[in-house]
C-alpha cells in the first residue's frame, strides 16, 4: 500500500478541505485519501462524491 509523504498529505488536506468544491487532478491514491478524510460528510460533500466516483470508475476498468 502506498503511503504519501507528509508534505503530500498536507498539500492534499489543504486542497480538499472545502466540501463544496470538486477535487482536481485525482489519482487513485489521492481519491482514497479524500474518501478517508471526508467519510461521513453526507451526500452534499462534493469532495467525497467525486472521489468515490473516481474509485468506482477505476474499479470498473479492471
Amino acid at each position: 500500500m502506498y503511503a504519501p509523504s507528509s508534505d503530500a498529505r498536507d498539500l492534499w488536506l489543504m486542497s480538499s478541505r472545502d466540501c463544496s468544491h470538486e477535487p482536481l487532478d485525482l489519482t487513485y491514491d489521492r481519491a482514497r485519501f479524500i474518501l478517508t478524510v471526508h467519510a461521513g460528510h453526507g451526500g452534499r460533500c462534493r469532495q467525497y462524491l467525486a472521489a468515490s466516483a473516481y474509485c468506482f470508475r477505476r474499479t470498473g476498468e479492471r
